[in-house]
């Protein structure tokens, strides 16, 4: 996924000169998986903002022309078992990335910018030692090494809105992962990973470029 990740994010620089027209977008994220969205008011909302024990936290990319972009999301997430005892704790960590494909409604670069993703990645559970451990896992090497906990696919749908502020970029997106085309990765030692249904996103970053409002004034000056 890592090696994947780095060729995307070139590609997508790469190809940002010839969409002259269009708009890059690299922001931070965090997202919390819930089983049920809120049916209360505001409070149960703002629970799901504030990062908890189910929030994995990252970063995404976007690379959006006219109405349609492309991209993608990393988020990564430690945790260790809480064990009454003198030795050594093993650590965890779950990470989860996709590519995505979008939609911006009013077109990228809109003030008010709602937007439809679908998308399509991987998600796992990896062993980790703090003094052999350095970079971020791809999941056939956590495979191949037996460090692997659980692994699965995942495909998602999403709908959100960001707001531009010529070039802030702030916004909020909720997931739908249906887990009935969710796949685990065929190795029988290795757990599937349980993801929920629902996923409550909110990131921030900024917008490089093709920013409408500022379009629509230089035509009128």
């Amino acid at each position: 996924m890592k090696k994947l990740m780095i060729a995307m994010v070139l590609l997508g620089i790469a190809l940002a000169p010839i969409w002259a027209d269009g708009q890059f977008r690299l922001a931070g994220n965090t997202s919390t998986q819930v089983d049920t969205l809120p049916s209360g008011g505001l409070a149960e909302w703002e629970a799901l903002i504030v990062p908890n024990q189910e929030t994995m936290t990252g970063w995404s990319w976007e690379v959006v022309f006219d109405r349609l972009g492309l991209g993608m999301h990393y988020g990564v997430r430690f945790n260790n078992p809480v064990i009454e005892s003198e030795a050594p704790v093993d650590w965890y960590m779950d990470w989860k990335g996709d590519f995505f494909l979008s939609y911006h409604i009013l077109g990228g670069g809109s003030v008010i910018d709602p937007f439809v993703e679908f998308g399509w990645g991987n998600v796992g559970t990896a062993l980790v030692s703090p003094s052999e451990y350095y970079e971020y896992p791809d999941w056939e090497d956590e495979v191949e090494d037996g460090s692997a906990v659980a692994l699965g696919f995942y495909n998602y749908f999403a709908g959100g809105v960001a707001v531009d502020l010529n070039g802030l970029l702030l916004g909020a997106k909720i997931s739908y992962i249906p887990s009935e085309i969710a796949g685990p990765v065929s190795a029988p030692s290795i757990d599937r990973y349980e993801l929920s249904q629902f996923e409550v996103s909110i990131f921030g970053g900024v917008a490089l470029g093709g920013h409408r409002g500022g379009r629509s004034r230089s035509r009128w000056n």
